[in-house]
């Protein structure tokens, strides 16, 4: 499965940046854009979204002193709404504590979610009848616009070519889930070749301008990588997205990325 995961200590030095400021933080890293904003006061909180470029996936994290403070490994299922809407439902997942209190990531979320959030006053994470986050967002718009800069500006590293990002352009679209890219005996070839109990390799890929994959990368491989031939060498060729395009409709190259999460069983190769 292609998951988002984060921990606290990733995220500890920047919620403390957030929150000595009090406004939205943009922060780049390979492979990595994040948008988050601290509030000081009696109750702090901070509330961030971030995603892998390219991956289409994106996880909320809420911190403060009435969110649930549970064991890392206890999941549980939540509710997000925006100004009081309909909720969408998705998966919390404990990160420990930061300074303004207990912390959970909560994912999945799609593209889509960042609309809705650019167009919000509020934010607010619950479990049933009961919020226990609720969020003022000032300038969301101008927040998110921020955040998808970061991801183009990373898919144009890659390769991507920057007129599908602008207005009249369109990005590719994966024809299906990422998930199903790779069959379990390729996910098992790609887990071989690591001596870990678990891996968690973030591929990128270029797509030519028929929408199939041109070439092939994972996120920090050297030369010569096993994990990066056994990921990537299924996928050359194939036709796995519509083609992203220019303004004037006409095909162009694009990028996306990919996540592998394997946890191989003790006893079990």
């Amino acid at each position: 499965m292609i998951r988002i995961m984060l921990t606290a200590t990733l995220f500890a030095p920047l919620a403390a940046q957030a929150q000595n400021t009090g406004k939205w933080e943009v922060k780049v890293a390979p492979a990595e854009c994040s948008l988050f904003r601290g509030v000081q006061g009696d109750s702090p909180a901070l509330l961030g979204v971030r995603t892998a470029p390219g991956t289409d996936e994106f996880a909320v994290v809420v911190s403060g002193k009435d969110v649930p403070d549970r064991a890392r490994d206890a999941r549980f299922t939540v509710q997000m709404r925006f100004d009081g809407t309909a909720p969408i439902e998705a998966t919390a997942t404990p990160l420990g504590r930061l300074a303004a209190g207990p912390t959970l990531q909560v994912a999945p979320f799609k593209p889509a979610m960042l609309d809705s959030f650019a167009a919000a006053r509020s934010v607010s994470v619950g479990s049933g009848t009961n919020s226990f986050a609720s969020f003022e967002v000032p300038r969301a718009a101008s927040a998110v616009a921020a955040l998808r800069q970061c991801i183009d500006d990373q898919l144009a590293e890659w390769g991507a070519d920057p007129a599908q990002f602008a207005p009249g352009g369109t990005r590719p679209v994966a024809l299906k889930d990422r998930d199903h890219w790779l069959s379990n005996g390729q996910l098992m070839g790609v887990a071989a070749t690591s001596s870990a109990m678990g891996i968690d390799y973030l591929y990128h890929v270029v797509i030519a301008a028929d929408g199939s994959i041109e070439s092939c990368r994972r996120d920090e491989a050297k030369a010569n990588d096993p994990a990066e031939k056994a990921g990537c060498t299924p996928l050359i060729g194939q036709r796995l997205f519509t083609p992203a395009k220019n303004p004037a409709g006409a095909p162009v190259k694009g990028a996306a990325a990919f996540r592998v999460m394997v946890v191989k069983r003790p006893g079990r190769g």
